[in-house]
């Protein structure tokens, strides 16, 4: 029985390790691409038109909708922008991702999917 909990102890600290790889997102402006490696491996390479940072809301029990900005595209994974914590402030993490969205080259998108505030910059060719 102890043979099994040390066994079951050591995977799963085997498995946290192995797939706590660092990930990094490189954005080329001069090339209008991005990279998105795991470790030092490239897991995918695409055109900016594939990423996007949005706005994204989420409602409590109580009704009350909190805010987050995120980086999201196909074959990377969902980064938070704006850490951990939640706001509902949504107007000032509007301006910072419209902000963040210009300075970066990258489209941007409200919370909600159909919006006037969505601001894209970048079309498939």
């Amino acid at each position: 029985m102890a043979g099994l909990f040390i066994f079951t102890l050591l995977l799963g600290l085997w498995l946290v390790l192995t797939s706590s790889g660092r990930r990094r997102l490189i954005i080329s402006l001069n090339e209008n691409e991005y990279e998105f490696y795991i470790r030092h491996h490239l897991e995918h390479k695409g055109p900016l038109h594939e990423i996007y940072i949005r706005l994204r809301s989420q409602k409590t029990g109580q009704g009350v909708l909190y805010y987050r900005l995120i980086l999201n595209g196909p074959h990377i994974e969902l980064l938070n922008l704006t850490g951990t914590k939640l706001t509902q402030n949504a107007e000032k993490l509007e301006k910072l991702g419209l902000r963040l969205a210009t300075k970066l080259n990258l489209n941007y998108f409200d919370c909600s999917d159909v919006s006037t505030r969505h601001n894209i910059k970048q079309w498939p060719h």
